[in-house]
């Protein structure tokens, strides 16, 4: 994962005053397997903020941290030239709220395979750790199965392209499983396992079931 602070070349041009104690963390994550839009599977692109060029030759399943003040946005996502001059592939606008301190925003495809730029309020999770598991892929309804010594039996949760089903784990170091099958397959495409801690634990579902469905992983602070 590369971090990136505030974006000192562009923001700055916007804020005559940042407060970065008010900024919020926007976990931006390239989730698209160019080979769903019959490019090259590493697909590199650039991402503006507000028209500027700020994050350059970002590629398939890496992610970037940035801070964003409260404010209103336009983000711009282009095929990279390094300058993000060519024309916008996505285009989204965002609000960052007062008070907000996890977002995460996730370059993806809708259901019918049309690039999207999906946008999670990661701070609406309060609870000591919760685990999360993203429908992103071009694909109908998946269902999620999570498994846990603090569940009484499986909770099973279907969801459509742009959800996610979350399971809240009230102590640390308590495991879980995930389990995720598409439609209504009893054959599972992933099955994660982990441990819970003081953190938000993401699993963004990504791809296609042609060109094979990848996870990408958040671990988010609250």
């Amino acid at each position: 994962m590369r971090k990136v602070g505030i974006f000192v070349w562009g923001l700055s041009a916007f804020f005559s005053t940042v407060q970065l104690a008010s900024a919020a963390n926007v976990n931006i994550v390239h989730g698209i397997d160019g080979r769903d839009l019959g490019l090259e599977q590493a697909l590199p692109v650039d991402i503006a903020v507000n028209g500027t060029c700020a994050l350059k030759g970002v590629k398939f399943k890496e992610s970037t941290i940035v801070e964003l003040v409260p404010a209103d946005y336009t983000i711009t996502i282009h095929l990279a030239d390094g300058s993000c001059s060519k024309p916008a592939v996505i285009t989204k606008q965002v609000t960052i709220p007062e008070n907000v301190r996890v977002f995460s925003a996730v370059a993806s495809l809708s259901s019918r395979g049309a690039p999207q730029l999906a946008i999670f309020n990661v701070s609406e999770l309060f609870l000591p750790s919760t685990v999360s598991v993203r429908h992103l892929a071009q694909a109908g309804g998946v269902t999620v199965k999570f498994s846990s010594p603090e569940l009484l039996s499986s909770q099973s949760t279907r969801i459509r392209n742009g959800k996610q089903a979350t399971l809240a784990i009230l102590s640390n170091r308590v495991p879980y499983t995930a389990t995720i099958y598409p439609g209504a397959s009893r054959r599972s495409i992933a099955r994660l396992s982990g441990v819970g801690r003081s953190k938000f634990t993401i699993y963004n579902i990504v791809g296609s079931k042609k060109n094979g469905f990848s996870i990408i992983s958040e671990r988010l602070v609250p």
